[in-house]
């Protein structure tokens, strides 16, 4: 796999399913642990800056098989760091970070940029959740500068490794279904984007053979399950899921609208399926915890 460490184990057929957005609101906080107890969800990351961040944190703490990570964010709600410190990523009328297709990658965005996210990992870690690694709030980090920084972050706080943000397009498409112009274009740009920076990633830190779930996002459904059972290649691979229960798409809970708001439930019957979960009997759940030294990473299969 993908990794400049060797705490892994090597795997034949392996999935990471993380469910991102934890923290976002109640019902989606909800709908990521009934994915974990009644599905094969096996690992969330959780937004420091989120609405519902306190409640996602009793929830985590009980269900300690759930693998959790932080969701890095400099695109949703408002920054931890005060608005003196965090001027460039905001907008000024209402202290909101700005839209990430807005950003100057300059010496006072980047030195914004860390001291955010410093403060989004130290306020995981002062509420006692030890991540498994990170990721990041709409792929925000594709960009090498940033997500260099929050390479070189994570090993400097202990957490052990990182999404990659390399999916097989081709493979996805052909194995999983065609998601539209629109995701495959995406998951597509992503990728290149990424790759043009080396794909970087510090010694020390680890992540998987590869991203699912780009292509499809919104849309892992029932059937795009029970087709990626079928055709799961060797080795690690993390799928990005989106579940919540169900709630209006005009909800405000101060994150900005969101519109996988009417795809959430859709995820969340999809990762409780009891035909997804039998289809998935014979491959080995875990979370991001396999990365960690003396951590199993081990999730029920049962």
């Amino acid at each position: 796999m993908a990794s400049d460490t060797d705490a892994a184990r090597p795997m034949d057929r392996a999935l990471i399913i993380n469910a991102d957005d934890f923290g976002f609101s109640a019902p989606v906080n909800r709908g990521i642990v009934r994915a974990h107890r009644d599905g094969v969800l096996t690992s969330t990351t959780l937004l420091a800056n989120g609405s519902a961040f306190e409640e996602a944190v009793d929830l985590a703490r009980s269900t300690p098989d759930l693998g959790v990570g932080l969701h890095l964010n400099l695109v949703r709600g408002k920054p931890l760091s005060p608005s003196g410190e965090s001027f460039p990523l905001i907008r000024p009328d209402d202290g909101a970070f700005l839209p990430f297709r807005w950003r100057r990658m300059d010496r006072l965005f980047l030195r914004a940029a860390e001291a955010e996210y410093r403060r989004q990992i130290e306020k995981i870690l002062d509420a006692g959740i030890v991540p498994t690694h990170i990721d990041f709030e709409k792929h925000h980090a594709w960009q090498y500068r940033l997500y260099g920084l929050a390479c070189r972050l994570a090993r400097e706080y202990g957490i052990p490794a990182i999404r990659t943000l390399r999916e097989p397009v081709a493979w996805s498409v052909r194995s999983l279904g065609w998601p539209g112009l629109g995701p495959a274009l995406m998951a597509g740009a992503l990728r290149c984007g990424f790759d043009c920076g080396g794909g970087l990633v510090r010694p020390g830190l680890a992540r998987p053979d590869r991203l699912l779930g780009q292509c499809h996002i919104g849309a892992m459904t029932e059937a795009v399950w029970l087709r990626l059972a079928q055709n799961i290649p060797a080795g690690l691979s993390e799928v990005m899921t989106h579940p919540g229960e169900a709630e209006s798409i005009a909800t405000d809970h101060g994150m900005g609208q969101s519109w996988l708001e009417a795809a959430r439930q859709v995820e969340l019957d999809a990762l409780t399926s009891p035909r997804v979960k039998a289809a998935l009997a014979g491959v080995r759940l875990v979370h991001y915890g396999v990365f960690r030294e003396g951590g199993s990473g081990e999730a029920r299969n049962d």
